[in-house]
């Protein structure tokens, strides 16, 4: 992988560098894409049975407007979609239903039903849902993984009308260990997040996460409409998938855990004057962890995880994070200009119990840095 992609995986980019670093330098397709056949009205419709909206309510309470007088709530609804994978279980993002006291879905065909929480992972931003008392038309997991050049449709719904296809083709696919991304030439709109990607047999290969937006909405005033850019992003299933599993067996996904706390280490680059990573300086060491009894100690320099170059904390830390407790995995570091090298076997995080959704949904903060930031992922009302 280039150093400007993982520059770019490692911490937070806007809207517009993501634009160039996903377009920068693509590898070559391989052989075989797959296109959609002549009846892709059929593939949709199909696939839109399988689509549900999700309505994810919590209550905002307002400060008191004048002395004396009673706070005032207000019901905050985010709206996204989901996928039937099961004929009561859902699949969703995350970030749909993060914070929320409570989840109905609506079918296709206008039912609606309250939600129960199976689990909840911020980290790979993947949630789970049951409908106890729906019978839904559920989808199959291609055994395919999507490749660079394949027709797909992306089918969701929007502000919880019913599900819309859009065509697209897989335009890059965004590679590093542990976590992969796939961008898409779809149209997305707000509410598409965690809707269903197919392939030309209506199999499912991604979720949608959402779509890259307008870089500079945020200065245009509330009364602006965000459009569609005609650049989205969706989770591939195959990475997907053991997430599900671990939701659907356990209610969370267990992460590894290192015991570390680091800042970045960054350098001006004499071409651009842009910061450019050096690695991860640690600030503090757990005694007794992982980091410790791996010989790592303060002040000394990160540079590698697993072979790969550590460029930023963010990048470390979601590495780590994506890596299941009881992995070995090498580390390389700097200590007073001398090369060192060392294997840590990660333990379990205690953030992972943050994902566990028997009792209800998580109110809790993002503890790991997730997958490359999207824009436009939900709506809101």
């Amino acid at each position: 992988m280039s150093t400007r992609v993982r520059r770019a995986a490692g911490r937070a980019v806007s809207p517009a560098c993501l634009f160039v670093l996903l377009l920068g330098t693509a590898p070559g397709a391989r052989a075989g894409p797959l296109p959609l056949p002549t009846n892709v009205s059929e593939v949709a419709d199909h696939a839109g049975r399988c689509i549900v909206a999700v309505f994810a309510q919590r209550t905002e309470i307002r400060p008191r407007p004048r002395q004396g007088s009673r706070p005032a709530n207000r019901l905050h609804t985010r709206i996204g979609s989901g996928v039937a994978v099961e004929e009561s279980i859902i699949l969703t993002t995350a970030s749909v239903v993060q914070d929320a006291e409570r989840v109905y879905v609506r079918t296709s065909n206008g039912l609606q039903v309250e939600a129960q929480p199976v689990g909840v992972d911020l980290v790979f931003n993947v949630a789970l849902l049951r409908v106890p008392d729906l019978r839904l038309p559920w989808m199959h997991r291609a055994e395919r993984s999507a490749q660079l050049g394949d027709q797909v449709i992306a089918v969701a719904t929007s502000y919880g009308k019913p599900p819309t296809p859009s065509v697209g083709t897989i335009q890059y696919i965004y590679r590093e260990p542990r976590t992969s991304l796939l961008q898409l030439t779809n149209i997305v709109y707000p509410g598409n997040s965690g809707g269903a990607v197919v392939n030309a047999q209506g199999e499912l290969v991604g979720i949608v996460l959402g779509d890259l937006g307008t870089p500079d909405v945020g200065f245009a005033g509330p009364s602006v409409e965000r459009r569609p850019s005609g650049m989205s992003f969706a989770m591939p299933i195959d990475g997907v998938w053991p997430v599900y599993e671990g939701l659907r067996r356990d209610g969370r996904v267990p992460h590894g855990y290192l015991g570390v706390s680091t800042r970045a280490e960054v350098v001006q680059s004499e071409v651009d004057n842009a910061e450019v990573g050096l690695g991860a300086r640690v600030e503090s060491v757990r005694p007794h962890g992982p980091a410790d009894r791996a010989g790592l100690a303060r002040g000394d320099l990160i540079v590698a995880f697993e072979n790969e170059r550590v460029e930023y904390p963010e990048q470390l830390a979601r590495w780590v994070t994506e890596t299941r407790p009881g992995t070995k995995v090498d580390l390389v570091w700097v200590r007073g200009e001398v090369r060192r090298t060392g294997r840590a076997s990660l333990v379990e995080s205690p953030d992972s119990l943050l994902g566990r959704g028997a009792a209800g949904l998580p109110r809790a903060p993002v503890v790991a840095q997730p997958t490359p930031p999207v824009l436009g992922d939900d709506a809101r009302r």
